[in-house]
């Protein structure tokens, strides 16, 4: 009597191989992006709050509040703080006396920048 053996043989272990690589090259680059434009939203989200904590303290003071490095010394000026600590660092700068200047640098090193009122990327 013979006995049939079961299971894969190299070939067909290999193809199968392949085809997960291949899969794995596709899905890759798509997810990263992915994941840089999550980050981007929200650090435009957190800009734009921003936008409206200067504004408040533009019709208060007369001026933005310019040449703050970071988030506590944007929160003791304005009032703004980030939702959480996720490694973000804010700063604003002034730019002219009718702009300022917001610039945004994630956890994974993407920076963006943003000149306000106008809403407009940095040059």
């Amino acid at each position: 009597m013979k006995t049939q053996q079961t299971g894969f043989t190299l070939i067909e272990l290999m193809i199968a191989v392949g085809i997960i690589a291949i899969l794995a090259a596709i899905a890759l680059p798509a997810y990263r992006n992915y994941v840089e434009t999550a980050e981007q939203g929200q650090l435009l989200s957190n800009m734009k709050t921003m936008e409206v904590f200067q504004e408040d303290f533009f019709l208060r003071t007369g001026g933005y509040a310019v040449d703050l490095a970071d988030a506590a010394a944007i929160e003791a000026a304005i009032g703004w703080e980030p939702r959480a600590d996720d490694g973000v660092t804010y700063s604003i700068a002034n730019t002219a006396d009718t702009e300022y200047r917001v610039t945004a640098v994630g956890p994974s090193g993407l920076t963006l920048c943003r000149v306000y009122p106008a809403n407009t990327p940095c040059p």
